[in-house]
């Protein structure tokens, strides 16, 4: 039935001025509420400065930070504003006091779900507390505790390859980043799935040449930026969609393969030899009927742990290397830590605790807090409600208040690596790589911070990431076997210039160089 039966096309112009109207009523009304709130001017009526946000999150934060405190404004284009919040107590009432409270954006849900499929990470509210309990029996101590030899033999596997290089060289150049893609693309596959990917051996497959894709578009980042506001780009034409599709599609069909396999073994007698994250999903699947997850919600989680245990990893082990190279003398003290393992590896309580290796531990949670894998998350408000602030905020008025109204659909985005950063929480040296930092009672108040070990890099609260202990302790093991046996020097020495290459996740790279290329100069340890 149209409004003017004469005229479809005024009918579509009037649809179009009403909903414009009602989307600019609330907008207004929104941004009414948060006139109270300091931050910097838009510099484009269409971006705001989303862009400066995109090219340089870390630096631009920092000076937002010490120009308008720990809570303010950024405005993102077309009359919107996002919410920044590195405040200690305001960061904890939104990711873990009442996480569930702000959500995911939608358009990360849709990345999520074109990119992965149906899991957790593209649901809320009662569809996600139902798939993190039917998934978290499968990430506990007990349940992953065999992982370790996995992870130890991926990474004599690739000890093994390298070898080979130095059979007629003292000292060989090579691609690192490469090579952890591949350590930890097979690790994720066969303790994750009971599946070896043979990356390491040279093999190709439909995941790691979607994985590869993915790599090499550098545009990704803003992509998916802009997504947050503009939700259309997911149904335009163009490289990046139909990349995504791909990788869903390499994905989902990796998926049915492994879960036909498990179940099959499953039915076997090998049922209880099964210890995969897989296997312990789909046993778990039978035993909680009432957290049940569907067929296509198992593929989704596997989709999900394949990009979550390759891409974070692959990134941390990167940038771990990058700063033992950049640091030699930190180098040579893990080496002389870890050369006590000689002659065998660190079990898994050893390298969960730290007790038996804390210097590794200490380089493994420094590294992670100054190059988090993910350096900023977004939640959209879906309620009213009130912040709490550990640090009174100043208005644009003039006056301090303790607390901050938050109207419901607010963007409300927490840069980590500002956080991480930040030298009023991490001391003086807080841009510095100093492991030491975690041996010794740090007299800043970094522990306002809730989070893992006073870090967001896995999250916190109900949504915590469920792999955590897994991603640590494939971190430890690969790590503490590579700098065992390998000495790592970047190209020009230790004052290589680093630059990051951005595609889905900040990954290091030289930046003198086109592409995600990070070589290094790698030596046998010897005697």
């Amino acid at each position: 039935m149209m409004l003017f039966s004469n005229s479809p096309l005024l009918d579509t112009l009037v649809i179009f001025t009403i909903s414009f109207a009602l989307a600019k009523l609330v907008l207004d009304r929104r941004s009414s509420r948060l006139a109270i709130l300091r931050g910097p001017r838009s510099n484009n009526i269409f971006f705001g400065r989303l862009r400066q946000v995109i090219h340089d999150a870390a630096t631009v934060m920092d000076h937002w930070v010490s120009e308008y405190g720990y809570v303010f404004k950024v405005p993102t284009g077309l009359g919107t504003s996002l919410i920044v919040i590195t405040d200690p107590k305001a960061v904890a009432h939104v990711y873990a006091n009442d996480s569930f409270g702000y959500l995911r954006p939608n358009s990360q849900k849709t990345f999520s779900r074109i990119f992965i499929g149906h899991s957790m990470a593209s649901v809320d509210k009662e569809d996600h507390r139902r798939q993190r309990r039917a998934t978290a029996p499968a990430f506990t101590n007990g349940a992953l505790r065999d992982t370790m030899g996995i992870f130890h033999d991926s990474a004599y596997k690739l000890k093994g390859a390298w070898d080979v290089l130095f059979e007629s060289h003292d000292e060989v150049t090579i691609d690192v980043q490469q090579w952890m893609n591949k350590v930890t693309l097979d690790s994720i596959g066969i303790a994750g799935f009971g599946h070896d990917f043979r990356s390491l051996d040279g093999q190709k497959s439909p995941v790691s040449e979607a994985l590869d894709a993915l790599l090499e578009d550098n545009s990704f980042r803003v992509f998916l930026v802009f997504s947050v506001f503009f939700p259309q780009v997911f149904n335009l034409p163009l490289k990046q969609t139909k990349i995504l599709r791909g990788m869903q599609k390499a994905f989902s069909d990796i998926g049915k393969v492994l879960l036909e396999n498990s179940q099959q073994e499953k039915e076997s007698s090998d049922a209880e030899k099964d210890r995969s994250i897989l296997g312990l999903l789909l046993k778990g699947r039978s035993q909680t009927p009432d957290f049940k997850l569907l067929q296509d919600e198992v593929v989704g989680q596997i989709g999900l742990f394949l990009f979550a245990g390759y891409d974070t990893t692959a990134i941390s082990l990167s940038w771990a290397l990058v700063e033992l190279a950049r640091h030699p003398e930190k180098q040579d003290k893990l080496r002389r830590e870890l050369l006590q393992f000689s002659g065998s590896d660190p079990t898994w309580d050893q390298v969960v605790t730290g007790t038996a290796c804390p210097y590794l531990d200490a380089v493994v949670h420094e590294s992670l807090r100054l190059h988090p894998p993910v350096e900023a998350l977004t939640r959209i408000a879906d309620k009213d409600d009130a912040v709490p602030l550990g640090y009174p905020m100043k208005t644009s008025s003039g006056k301090m208040v303790d607390s901050l109204f938050v109207p419901k659909g607010t963007t409300v985005t927490t840069p980590f690596i500002h956080i991480n950063r930040n030298e009023a929480f991490w001391g003086p040296n807080a841009k510095q790589f100093v492991p030491e930092r975690w041996l010794e009672e740090n007299p800043y108040p970094s522990k306002d911070f809730s989070g893992y070990r006073h870090l967001y890099t896995f999250s916190d609260g109900p949504r915590i990431c469920l792999g955590r202990m897994f991603a640590l302790a494939e971190f430890k093991a690969v790590l503490s076997v590579l700098i065992r046996n390998f000495i790592f020097e970047l190209p020009s020495g230790p004052d290589t210039a680093i630059g990051i290459h951005r595609a889905i996740m900040p990954r290091p790279k030289l930046a003198d160089e086109a592409g995600c290329v990070l070589r290094m100069r790698v030596r046998q340890v010897t005697g």
